[in-house]
């Protein structure tokens, strides 16, 4: 039996990406480039990095994931953290502990 995808375009990501873009100008003003940021990962998506996907909300969050891991991983890249407020810094998986708590000790 021989299952038929359909293959998503960039043109079906395309209302997200617009949708997005509105969200991030209702954020705050400091917090409005990270949503432009996110919107600038979806379209430089080309059709065939979509063709694996049905729904465009999955390619999203899957293409804004790899952005992350990829910037967290990078040595040369200052990571998430680095850009945030003090305040609003949250770990990353790269600032966790290699180890667990009770093999440090």
């Amino acid at each position: 039996m021989v299952v038929q995808v359909n293959s998503m375009r960039r043109m079906e990501l395309d209302p997200l990406i617009l949708r997005w873009k509105k969200t991030a100008r209702a954020l705050k003003s400091h917090e409005q480039h990270y949503g432009k940021y996110i919107t600038d990962i979806l379209e430089r998506r080309t059709d065939a990095e979509l063709a694996l996907f049905a729904d465009p909300v999955e390619a999203a969050a899957f293409f804004c994931l790899v952005d992350i891991l990829m910037r967290t991983r990078d040595k040369n890249s200052p990571g998430l953290s680095s850009s945030l407020p003090l305040s609003r810094q949250q770990p990353i998986i790269g600032d966790m502990p290699s180890r667990p708590l009770q093999q440090r000790l």
